[in-house]
């Protein structure tokens, strides 16, 4: 009987990985008849909401290429419009927020309307909303630093200061983000913020560092390098 080589066996099982990569649906737990969206924008004067459908439009994809584009759906919210929880709560515009998942009756599939008869409010987890907006590393033992600076002011620092004091901040990812006090959930009460500018540094679970001070950050990315050596 002959022996399959190891080069061989690799090549088998990076076909085979690859194979089962195309076949994976990762938003294939979205149902035809439940359009999902997520609040993009909020237009009160003209009562009109955008969606973000595009996990529920991708539903059936496989493969790589899916984040390459994206769906979504705008909605005039009616006086007829219907507005609640899943506990069936009656609830009002003021309820909604940006960023908030919601389910959309009726769905495309069902009917083509851009005035929905019913909009379900379903909760979302501190960790689905935190992860939603990119504030965990990428991968384990990487660390990702994001400013979080109050709404309406300038950009406290840009990526040439940043890259000449801090490059160490780039590692694992550096981003900004503007607060919003109308965002799903207000990442002053959740994470006790009490002033801003402030940088938050994150790693794949949770928050690890929090602090107003530039040199805190660099200090605690040199002790990750100096203890990975």
């Amino acid at each position: 009987m002959k022996r399959m080589s190891v080069t061989g066996a690799f090549l088998i099982l990076a076909i085979c990985l690859i194979i089962t990569g195309c076949a994976t649906k990762p938003y294939g737990h979205y149902k035809d008849d439940q359009m999902i969206g997520l609040v993009g924008s909020l237009n009160e004067r003209d009562q009109i909401i955008d969606f973000d459908i595009s996990e529920w439009t991708k539903r059936d994809e496989r493969g790589p290429g899916m984040d390459d584009w994206g769906a979504s759906y705008e909605a005039r919210v009616l006086p007829s419009t219907k507005i609640r929880n899943e506990a069936g709560e009656q609830l009002q515009w003021a309820d909604l927020k940006l960023g908030q998942k919601v389910q959309i009756n009726p769905s495309k599939t069902e009917e083509i309307t851009d005035t929905p008869n019913e909009l379900i409010l379903i909760p979302m987890s501190e960790e689905e909303i935190l992860g939603r907006m990119g504030l965990f590393a990428g991968g384990k033992g990487s660390y990702r630093t994001t400013i979080v600076y109050e709404k309406g002011v300038k950009q406290p620092y840009d990526a040439e200061y940043m890259e000449k004091e801090a490059p160490e901040l780039f590692e694992g990812g550096l981003s900004f983000l503007e607060y919003n006090p109308n965002y799903v959930l207000d990442v002053k009460e959740a994470l006790d913020i009490d002033k801003l500018p402030m940088f938050l540094v994150f790693d794949t679970e949770k928050l690890v560092l929090k602090t107003n001070k530039l040199e805190e950050v660099i200090a605690f990315k040199s002790s990750v390098e100096e203890e990975a050596r």
